[in-house]
């Protein structure tokens, strides 16, 4: 059932913020303005603007939100830490119920065990696992928040060989549902809600408030190999990739990037990670798949550089130039397909900043969740530009090349799914039968429609 109402009336507004410990502030305050520009990072400006904007400073927060919302027949949005390219949580109407400022980690050591708020970012998780030896497959972006992160599934550093998917390293977690109820959520307590968590990500219909996550022991040696090849071997590279079925531990990744005047003034960066237990193994795991990649295809830049999470955050935040950026992505079985379609867009591409990336997936075996997408190959392209002259061009370029890599698609990240534009097409982030399990839990917890539904979030004109 939808809820009709946007907006509370002034005086009821007014008690709630009083009663509230978190800031509030409605679309009318002078400080509304500032609010909503910062509650993104990527530079553009969403024309999508919450009646309320409510900055929770506790758990409590979180309860007195939800149920204001209900009372009140208001629909809630929620914002971990705004990474969302496409600002999903941004809505016409409603509550925007911002988490950032809930940000407490605690360490169980001996069980391998951390307690995290939805504010905390991957560098604040990793930097205090580390204090005692122990590591998270977090974000590759150094400020982004664990919870939006998770919540999709996580594409993390090192997830492949640490559960496949960061999300599955998610063993409980406390929520806020649409009946204001605080609730413990597990494999072995409400099940249905803890399928949901572990992959719904902006589809879900609570708010989390904690997650109880399995930690491991901090790799003793991670090292990075780069090698540079020209853009015509990339479907080459792909299709050796795919037959060496590099083991888990190294984290395989190519940038397509600005090369020289021949191959479209193209060329490809390969990244080698190794997660290892010594220098010698690290090696090992380099070379299981680059000294039986012809020699002659790459040129060497680095190799066996000492690295870590902080190299990482580093690499991965160098990447992004511009102001203003963008993204989609697929996943998929038939890479050499694929780059040949985005061999034909890239003449085209309005900005030589925007960097086409390529993952190297496998096959991993996932335990059942709402996280379901498949395929061998993860292709995201990061649509980068500086001016809001450019935005139709860049978004219009970025559809098209999507449009047509959907032919060749098994799936797509919900992380870094454009939905701005593909709102309407969110079922291809998940198998038929998890979207549609999704929605009938939906229906369940959230009859009223409490909670946003992103599926109903407009496509830009």
């Amino acid at each position: 059932m939808a809820l009709p109402r946007t907006t509370a009336a002034a005086d009821v507004f007014r008690e709630y913020s009083i009663k509230t410990e978190g800031r509030v502030r409605s679309r009318h305050h002078p400080e509304y303005a500032d609010w909503h520009k910062q509650t993104t990072w990527n530079g553009r400006s969403f024309a999508r603007y919450p009646a309320y904007i409510v900055k929770a400073c506790s758990e409590a927060d979180v309860v007195q939100a939800v149920e204001f919302a209900r009372s009140r027949r208001l629909r809630i949005s929620v914002r971990g830490g705004g990474h969302s390219y496409s600002g999903c949580f941004l809505r016409e109407g409603g509550i925007l119920l911002d988490l950032s400022a809930l940000r407490e980690i605690s360490i169980d050591t001996s069980a391998r065990r951390a307690i995290v708020q939805p504010g905390v970012t991957s560098r604040e998780l990793s930097v205090r696992l580390a204090r005692d030896n122990l590591a998270f497959p977090t974000g590759h972006g150094s400020e982004v928040a664990i919870s939006g992160f998770l919540l999709g599934g996580g594409l993390g550093i090192n997830c492949a060989a640490w559960g496949g998917m960061s999300v599955f390293n998610i063993k409980a977690l406390d929520v806020v549902t649409a009946d204001g109820r605080v609730r413990h959520i597990s494999a072995d307590s409400e099940p249905d809600l803890f399928w949901a968590a572990r992959g719904g990500g902006p589809a879900l219909f609570f708010a989390v408030i904690r997650f109880h996550l399995a930690c491991q022991p901090l790799p003793r040696a991670i090292t990075s190999n780069m090698y540079r090849a020209p853009f015509h071997k990339l479907p080459s590279l792909l299709t050796a990739i795919r037959q060496i079925q590099p083991p888990a531990q190294l984290q395989v990744m190519l940038a397509v990037i600005p090369g020289g005047g021949a191959d479209q003034g193209r060329d490809v960066l390969l990244n080698t990670i190794a997660f290892a237990d010594s220098t010698t193994h690290a090696k090992a795991l380099h070379g299981a798949l680059v000294s039986r990649l012809p020699g002659e295809w790459l040129t060497a830049i680095a190799e066996d550089e000492p690295s870590g999470f902080e190299s990482i955050y580093k690499q991965s935040d160098a990447m992004l130039v511009s102001k203003r950026y963008r993204t989609d992505n697929i996943l998929t079985d038939d890479a050499e397909d694929a780059i040949a379609i985005l061999a034909r867009h890239l003449p085209l591409q309005p900005s030589a900043a925007s960097v086409p990336l390529i993952v190297w997936r496998g096959a991993p075996t996932y335990p059942d969740a709402a996280y379901s997408a498949r395929g061998q190959f993860f292709l995201s392209t990061y649509a980068q530009w500086n001016d809001a002259e450019d935005d139709d061009i860049n978004r219009t370029w970025l559809k098209g090349l999507y449009d047509d890599l959907a032919a060749v698609a098994s799936g797509c990240y919900i992380n870094e799914f454009d939905i701005e534009t593909r709102a309407a097409e969110l079922e291809r982030c998940f198998a038929p039968e998890n979207w549609r399990r999704i929605g009938e839990l939906r229906r369940r917890y959230d009859p009223d429609g409490v909670f946003q539904d992103v599926a109903t979030l407009k496509p830009e004109s």
